[in-house]
């Protein structure tokens, strides 16, 4: 298994290189400031205790819910350089750590920091890969929110509405959850209140953030959906 004395190998170079990198938690180095979406370079465990699997990872900050220190969020993959002898990202081959610290600096950073603002994050869903705009419609409605697409957001609102107001699985957390989420941006949804959905936005973002080791690093920022040329 992967340990914290073999990702300190990686990380520490990084961010003495770098300054807005951080590592914050056990497996992640963290583009900074955080602001509507967490960008970073994540080493995860792998079965094999010699193997190891980097990522290139994005998770938004301001949907209800998730444990920033631990979700992972969407990621990408990070292979080993052609000239490499090694497929695999192993621990005994002493080739691995420069090709690691070379494919992050020159492959995975430059990803990260051209996702420098929420729509530039929503559109990598969007490039003709086969990444997939959120499929949940609720997280969708939320995003289309963020964004400043009220008409968008509405239109799938208006889907959810009838199992919302029915209340069909009064039992099922998950389905309550959802249920909660959209509803507490029902009313100012619908009358078109962008300062009322806003803050209910940066509440969120604020309730994930507050509190943890992210906080220092936090750079609250307006959303799309509160530029009045919106």
């Amino acid at each position: 298994m992967t340990n914290a004395k073999q990702i300190k190998q990686i990380f520490g170079p990084l961010a003495a290189q770098y300054d807005d990198l951080r590592q914050i938690g056990s497996h992640y180095l963290w583009l900074l400031p955080v602001r509507h979406v967490a960008l970073r370079v994540l080493i995860d465990r792998s079965s094999h205790k010699d193997l190891c699997t980097p990522q290139w990872t994005m998770l938004q900050t301001f949907m209800p819910g998730p444990d920033l220190l631990t979700s992972i969020g969407y990621s990408g993959y990070l292979h080993r350089p052609a000239s490499s002898r090694v497929v695999e990202w192993d621990w005994s081959d002493p080739t691995m750590i420069d090709d690691l610290l070379s494919v992050i600096a020159t492959e995975a950073l430059p990803r990260l920091r051209a996702i420098d603002s929420l729509p530039a994050f929503w559109a990598v869903y969007t490039d003709g890969t086969d990444r997939k705009v959120p499929q949940w419609p609720e997280t969708r409605l939320i995003f289309h929110i963020a964004l400043g697409d009220l008409d968008s957001a509405r239109a799938l609102y208006e889907t959810l509405e009838p199992e919302l107001r029915e209340d069909r699985y009064p039992n099922i957390a998950w389905v309550q959850k959802r249920r909660r989420m959209v509803l507490s941006v029902a009313e100012p949804l619908l009358a078109g209140d962008r300062a009322a959905l806003a803050k209910v936005l940066h509440g969120w973002e604020a309730d994930n953030i507050r509190g943890t080791k992210l906080e220092p690093y936090w750079q609250p920022t307006p959303f799309p959906l509160e530029d009045a040329s919106a």
